[in-house]
């Protein structure tokens, strides 16, 4: 065989394995950099579907639920950049237990739309809380977190302002101030403008870090910043009127005040004197209309008449609830009221234990239960790493934000149907992020 045959009839090079490599390793590379940017700049995103998450009543239901196909994107991307999908909390069981309850709840709804929004914002809920975990992972971050957590609510404080249907039927001393103010409705957001105990319970949530931050902070650059804004949210949540908010606030501050000093813990039985002395001077039925009556119930009678028919649902569908926010829809029909004129919507059950076990099922109460207590147990740590260091006002006020949540849900009802329980999960969340930063620190330093 000659030259020219020999050429004609040989096998092709081998490919060049080392180039080939090093395209893959290249490409693997920049894709490790784009997942990196995209999972840095989670809470971006997460601000664009809450802001969804704001207008769900209006928006349509398919746009809702693309946006949370969304939310997995950068859970992915750190999974490529990082080698894991979301730092492990306590929160983290009951949380999944609830989700899976709330798929649950969708069984038995009689109203789908109205399910399938209450599913959508308890996932964006859930999502927001996962994307403060892993994305104020710094003390700067947290600061951020901080300052937009406190200029959101002055912005929600002064939209309530503008557009809150105000009671002035409780103290006659603030009518001036109400006829004064304006009143309008803003369509987008609420169509007969918004429920004072509802603006009352959000803002109240975040009052105490606010007051702890302004009193024992120690930037004192953002002083003036701070007053302003305690001053604005202050001042809307006591034109609310909302009992449950300020009476969670009065318990909240008391907490804090024992976090300063030992000696205010005798303010604990002083109060329990005072309300026993109120109670024989003005009588239990008044004080309990005091605190019981609303919009909806005109008497202590009607609310616990509501609640009765809560512990009625819990009792027919203990294992389902009777599908997420369905409650105005079910009750009216399935267990009437008598003390409740029939003209009015009843949204709720005005407590947020029983609401929670009426939408999911007592076994997502009993998650729900879980969630609460495996977040007091991490808030309290989280208080006690930050003590001696500029965290500690940002820790205590938080769980004192908690403690309202707790006391003002037991007169009023702020859960995953209503907007304001977008606040309770950022608190969750940025309380959560805390005590990994500073168990991070913790470990730095003795490593």
């Amino acid at each position: 065989m000659d030259n020219g045959t020999a050429k004609t009839g040989a096998l092709p090079e081998a490919p060049d394995l080392r180039r080939e490599g090093t395209k893959i390793t290249g490409w693997l590379a920049g894709l490790r950099r784009v997942a990196t940017w995209v999972a840095e700049r989670e809470l971006w995103l997460l601000a664009v579907v809450v802001a969804i998450l704001l207008f769900s009543n209006t928006l349509p239901l398919s746009l809702l639920g693309a946006s949370v196909i969304l939310l997995p994107i950068p859970w992915l991307c750190r999974r490529v950049a990082q080698g894991y999908l979301s730092r492990s909390t306590q929160l983290d069981i009951p949380v999944a237990a609830l989700l899976v309850m709330a798929l649950v709840g969708l069984y038995p709804s009689v109203e789908m739309s109205t399910s399938l929004r209450v599913l959508y914002k308890m996932v964006v809920e859930v999502a927001l809380f996962y994307g403060l975990v892993n994305g104020a992972h710094s003390e700067k971050r947290i600061w951020a977190v901080v300052a937009i957590l406190l200029m959101a609510g002055t912005g929600a404080a002064v939209l309530g302002l503008v557009g809150t249907q105000w009671n002035m039927s409780k103290l006659a001393v603030l009518l001036p101030v109400y006829r004064w103010l304006p009143n309008t409705v803003i369509p987008f957001l609420n169509k007969a403008g918004f429920s004072g105990n509802i603006v009352g319970g959000a803002l109240a949530m975040l009052l105490p870090f606010n007051l702890a931050l302004f009193c024992f902070g120690s930037r004192r650059r953002s002083r003036f910043l701070l007053g302003l804004s305690l001053l604005i949210i202050g001042a809307t949540v006591l034109l609310t009127q909302s009992r449950g908010a300020l009476v969670g606030l009065v318990v909240a501050f008391v907490a804090m005040a024992i976090w300063r000093s030992r000696w205010f813990v005798l303010l604990v039985p002083l109060g329990l004197i005072g309300l026993f002395l109120g109670s024989r001077y003005f009588g239990v039925q008044q004080m309990a209309d005091f605190l019981l009556i609303s919009n909806t119930t005109s008497s202590a009678q009607g609310r616990i008449e509501l609640w009765q028919r809560a512990i009625y649902m819990l009792q027919d569908f203990p294992y389902t609830g009777i599908g997420l926010g369905t409650f105005s829809r079910v009750a009216p029909i399935l267990y009437p009221f008598f003390l409740i004129g029939p003209d009015t919507v009843v949204p709720h059950a005005h407590n947020l234990f029983l609401q929670m076990g009426v939408d999911l099922g007592i076994p997502g109460l009993v998650a729900f239960i879980a969630l609460l207590t495996a977040f007091a147990s991490t808030a309290v740590v989280t208080i006690r790493r930050a003590r001696g260091t500029e965290f500690a006002p940002l820790a205590i006020g938080l769980f004192c934000g908690f403690v309202v949540y707790l006391i003002h849900g037991l007169l009023d009802n702020v859960t995953f149907s209503t907007k304001p329980g977008t606040v309770i999960w950022a608190i969750l969340g940025l309380t959560t992020a805390l005590w990994w930063y500073l168990r991070s620190t913790e470990q730095g330093a003795s490593g």
